[in-house]
């Protein structure tokens, strides 16, 4: 895997490379996902909660990063005798996530493809493509994967304001009403949904080694953590409004049907699904590569740090996931692995934030306890 240690991330950057990851994570289903588990169209509260205490979260790691500017979590984590076994239990569970949620995405991907594209297409076949080109991209290390998502995010946003913005003369925004009509509950459980999506902002972990000390600013990222928040209550309060809320619990993906129903010209031009899901596979795309190339560098990094014949990681990752792909054999089974990937990445998320903030403290700590035994 190639990387580039002297690469420097600009705020700017990482800004666009956190919406991107977490535009690829989500933006086919949420809008179902809410609709099922609140139970009423206030999805779109529960978006903006999410994100809410994203942003919080992100101020906090941000704070958090700036004790350990140029190490990422792991590698502060990994100082000393206890924090080194702390660290690859956590590089652990990290790389049971990734290796995950690859598998998911690969086949959401790989089932938006035959449904709307190619549908002969033996989805054996796709994912295994999907993963070929998505390990050539992580193989060009961290400056290919920033400049791979500031090269496809205008594109990505020009397709989801496209879609958005031309559904509004269908849309009936009576059908969101009326707001909690069953109270604040279900709409604090639907938290859940959002969060899945906007745990991705834990690549921070990973990628905010590569920044400057003075870059170490929150305000960027949570404005582009704003922006991003915008995007997906906007697409999830037109899902409601173009198909009304039963509709929208059963559709696999309202985003490509959001596609479906734009008509420009007088029907001149429709038909826009495809064009669309080609925007999204870069989504997905550029998601998949950053996580697959942050897989590598954890495993490289924790577990085979004096190895140089590392050739054949990346392999032996990509057969794992190709397997792990087709364990689900349904929709249901699919979506019990994304409840679980869900709660796993927000748990790693929360964790990885207390157990640094607790390490920190400790480690000032015995730090001040030596200074004054020294002066004594």
């Amino acid at each position: 895997m190639g990387t580039n240690n002297e690469y420097q991330i600009s705020p700017i950057e990482m800004g666009v490379t956190l919406i991107s990851l977490i535009f690829g994570v989500g933006i086919l289903t949420l809008p179902r996902a809410l609709a099922n588990r609140v139970g009423t169209t206030d999805g779109w509260i529960s978006i903006l909660i999410a994100g809410l205490i994203s942003m919080v979260l992100i101020y906090f790691y941000t704070r958090l990063q700036q004790n350990f500017p140029n190490e990422g979590l792991l590698q502060y984590l990994a100082k000393g005798k206890v924090g080194k076994w702390g660290a690859k239990a956590f590089a652990f569970l990290f790389i049971f996530y990734f290796t995950n949620l690859l598998a998911l995405q690969a086949r959401l991907l790989a089932m938006a493809v035959k449904m709307y594209l190619i549908d002969r297409t033996p989805s054996e076949v796709i994912v295994a493509i999907i993963l070929l080109v998505t390990t050539y991209a992580a193989s060009k290390g961290i400056q290919g994967i920033i400049h791979i998502h500031l090269m496809f995010m205008p594109f990505i946003l020009f397709a989801l304001f496209i879609v958005i913005i031309f559904n509004l003369a269908e849309a009936d925004f009576n059908r969101l009403s009326p707001i909690l009509s069953e109270g604040f509950v279900p709409v604090l459980s639907g938290i859940f949904s959002p969060m899945f999506s906007f745990v991705g902002i834990f690549f921070l972990f990973f990628f905010m080694t590569y920044m400057k000390a003075s870059d170490l600013r929150s305000l960027p990222l949570n404005i582009a953590m704003m922006f991003l928040i915008i995007t997906y209550t906007f697409l999830t309060i037109i899902s409601y409004a173009v198909f009304g809320f039963e509709m929208s619990k059963v559709i696999t993906f309202p985003a490509i049907e959001l596609a479906k129903e734009i008509e420009i010209i007088g029907k001149f031009i429709e038909r826009l699904e495809s064009i669309f899901l080609t925007i999204y596979i870069m989504a997905i795309f550029t998601t998949m590569a950053t996580v697959l190339f942050t897989n590598y560098k954890v495993i490289n990094e924790q577990f085979l740090p004096n190895n140089k014949n590392r050739k054949w990681v990346p392999p032996v990752i990509i057969f794992i996931i190709f397997i792990v792909t087709f364990i689900p054999d349904s929709i249901n089974s699919l979506k019990k692995l994304g409840e679980f990937i869900a709660i796993l990445g927000d748990s790693l998320l929360g964790a990885g934030i207390a157990i640094g903030y607790m390490t920190v403290w400790l480690r000032k700590r015995r730090k001040t306890s030596y200074d004054n035994v020294s002066q004594t």
